[in-house]
């Protein structure tokens, strides 16, 4: 892919997508956070088989305001699963993580957000989104939300395989 394809597709993506776009570097920790009235909507990552470690890259939409944000401890041990749902009608607007070369697996944090006059309803767990050292795209349709995340470690693989909880917005 040329670097004019490239620049095109990624200024389409920021459009499509919304303000808020952020893409993380192999075994570096981040914290990304979607700006105020925004939330996740779309989750990319590669995985590296040479670093052992997932790159990610996320972008948020509007959602209208937010308030009462709040970010989880972390939900995970090193290689580990987790099962995480945020709390008081709180929706994804955010995800940090921590790498560890030494387990070859990432901890991660969640921050979750009030969206005002509105409520997460009907949410449902995924299938599988991605498969072990796959990449990952996984994006929310319009009047959908992210409220959850799940993830399995499988140390054959060092890598993790992901499920998202969904749910529609009134």
């Amino acid at each position: 892919m040329g670097i004019f394809t490239y620049l095109a597709l990624t200024v389409s993506m920021a459009t499509m997508y919304g303000v808020g776009a952020f893409t993380s570097d192999w075994d570096t920790a981040f914290d990304f956070k979607c700006l105020q009235g925004r939330a996740l909507n779309y989750i990319h990552s590669d995985y590296g088989k040479f670093f052992k470690d997932r790159k990610w890259e996320l972008f948020c939409r509007s959602v209208g305001a937010t308030s009462a944000c709040e970010q989880s401890d972390y939900v995970n041990e090193f290689n580990k699963p987790f099962n995480y749902v945020c709390p008081l009608n709180k929706v994804l607007t955010g995800i940090a993580s921590i790498n560890s070369d030494v387990h070859e697996d990432r901890r991660f944090k969640f921050q979750c957000c009030k969206i005002t006059g509105k409520n997460p309803i009907g949410c449902h767990l995924t299938d599988y989104v991605n498969d072990w050292e796959k990449k990952m795209n996984f994006t929310t349709l319009p009047g959908k939300v992210l409220n959850g995340a799940n993830s399995i470690y499988d140390k054959d693989h060092q890598d993790r395989r992901w499920k998202f909880s969904i749910c529609n917005v009134q």
